[in-house]
């Protein structure tokens, strides 16, 4: 009997991709499923894969990380029902905040269940990028899909643009779990580039780990609206060339005598990763690229500027990171059906592979704002 194979875009070379129809449908683990992609959403880190910022990738190597679909195949772990992580979670208790008597309960798939998360391309396994007609993904690395949620919605939420200021935020900055009780106190927190994909995730789960938070955010003019939609309180324009020293005064006016001490860095380019530091009063500042040796020299006001690799959760032996993701793939269907928090980036919808090479192109070019580009697969 011959392999079964599926459709996929992959490398042709460096900066160019090719659609072919030879890609090995993926073998399953136990304790992983394959997916039917339904939807996938696209992302800076797709073309900077293609054009090898992280190192070349061989020819025909998958591309894509944001997914969504339904469940096809199961490996032997993956069919119960559920699963007790009691010991796994005992074992990371202090990174988690678990007490020792609370049972952790993994939900179970079945074929059907539609899901949603996200890989790293072809960087980790060159035959599983999310642009391709199935995926095979570890149980603990995917969330169930609320069945009124549309796949393009959720490959976004499931995507990496909302797991990394979920990971950034929550874990990293210390910004109270929304499932959790509230905290007596909040502090601000600066959103620089608020109108990007993690920018509006990031206000929008700022917003919902407690509306008492206050988010500071910069953006273009024409981009204020959308994020003030989004809960920002005040926005900044990032191009105002006072913009830092603004929103130090601004902090100083409402009475935070040490400034703002948290801070996501959501475009970590051009500059702004200083800027953001300028702002703030100290703490800590996430950035989402890595500095260059020049700008990382010496940062204004004592910031300690931390380079967020979302990919990091995909690995087992990475316990702090792992464990983080698992929890919030675990809440997150809740957080959609019971706390209304939905898609905070508008979509631009498109359909097949075939329109992905374009979409990887105008991203590329800087021709993306404000929304995020889906395709039905």
């Amino acid at each position: 009997m011959s392999e079964r194979t599926q459709r996929a875009l992959v490398i042709a070379a460096t900066g160019k991709t090719k659609i072919i129809t030879s890609k090995a449908y993926p073998r399953v683990s136990p304790n992983e499923v394959i997916i039917k992609v339904k939807a996938v959403t696209l992302n800076p880190t797709d073309w900077m894969h293609l054009d090898a910022y992280m190192g070349p990738l061989a020819p025909d190597t998958s591309l894509g990380s944001d997914f969504a679909g339904d469940v096809v195949e199961l490996g032997a772990e993956a069919q119960n029902k559920a699963r007790c992580w009691l010991t796994f979670v005992l074992n990371i208790s202090c990174i988690l905040t678990y007490n020792s008597n609370m049972d952790v309960i993994f939900q179970g798939f079945k074929v059907g269940d539609g899901v949603a998360g996200f890989t790293r391309g072809g960087a980790l396994d060159k035959d599983n990028g999310s642009f391709q007609e199935y995926i095979k993904m570890r149980t603990e690395h995917i969330w169930h899909k609320p069945s009124s949620l549309p796949y393009e919605d959720a490959s976004s939420m499931g995507g990496i643009a909302l797991s990394t200021a979920a990971y950034s935020l929550i874990y990293l900055l210390g910004l109270p779990k929304p499932w959790e009780p509230r905290p007596e106190n909040v502090a601000p927190i600066l959103i620089w580039a608020g109108s990007t994909s993690v920018g509006l995730y990031a206000i929008s789960l700022a917003k919902l780990c407690d509306d008492r938070i206050p988010v500071i955010t910069t953006a273009s003019p024409h981009s204020f609206d959308l994020v003030k939609s989004r809960g920002a309180d005040v926005v900044f324009d990032y191009k105002d060339p006072e913009v830092s020293q603004k929103i130090k005064d601004w902090a100083k006016e409402q009475g935070y005598a040490e400034g703002i001490l948290k801070g996501l860095d959501c475009i970590s380019s051009h500059g702004s990763t200083t800027l953001a530091t300028e702002a703030m009063g100290g703490g800590m500042l996430n950035v989402l690229l890595m500095v260059s040796p020049e700008e990382g020299k010496s940062w204004p006001n004592g910031v300690d500027v931390s380079f967020v690799v979302i990919y990091s959760v995909l690995d087992p032996k990475n316990e702090k990171a792992f464990a983080s993701v698992y929890e919030w793939n675990q809440q997150l269907p809740t957080l959609i059906t019971e706390k209304n928090f939905g898609n905070s980036n508008p979509l631009e919808v498109s359909n097949g592979l075939e329109n992905i090479p374009d979409g990887l192109e105008r991203l590329r070019a800087g021709k993306v704002s404000g929304s995020k580009l889906a395709y039905i697969i």
